[in-house]
């Protein structure tokens, strides 16, 4: 179950702090090797939430942008001082996604997706009950989908 909103979270060292201001539209498990690296484990874990309802409270995120293979710029928002990922938006995207890890209270979080299972280590693959696509899907819409199907725990 969803906790009440604003639903409060912020980096590692208490800089950066934010609060999640509208209902998460998905969460998922990332398995590609970037996220392996950033997080230094296995995957990482991801909110997907609207464009408009991330607000920092405290401090001031850094942006980091790379570029894509499309050439579209990714930004991240990190701590300036502990350099916790935040977010992170594609150019152009409406929504914007969320480091799950960076709530306060992650207890509530169950990913109902696994994307770039090619490179999931395999003992780190979620259960069969959770969609999984091998690499990037080109259609979040059954993700959001079964976000909204849940049940309420």
């Amino acid at each position: 179950m969803t906790p009440t909103l604003p639903i409060p979270g912020g980096c590692n060292c208490g800089e950066v702090r934010y609060r999640l201001t509208g209902q998460p539209l998905t969460c998922y498990v990332c398995h590609c090797h970037l996220c392996q690296k950033r997080t230094g484990s296995a995957f990482s874990m991801q909110l997907v939430i609207p464009g408009d309802a991330l607000e920092f409270t405290a401090g001031e995120p850094k942006p980091t942008e790379r570029r894509l293979a499309s050439g579209q710029r990714h930004t991240s928002r990190i701590c300036p001082s502990c350099w916790s990922r935040i977010s992170t938006r594609r150019e152009g995207a409406p929504v914007v996604i969320l480091r799950a890890g960076t709530l306060d209270d992650t207890a509530w979080l169950r990913p109902v997706a696994q994307i770039w299972t090619s490179s999931a280590l395999p003992w780190a693959l979620l259960p069969d009950d959770v969609l999984s696509y091998a690499e990037q899907p080109a259609d979040f819409g059954p993700m959001v989908a079964a976000w909204s199907e849940r049940p309420a725990t």
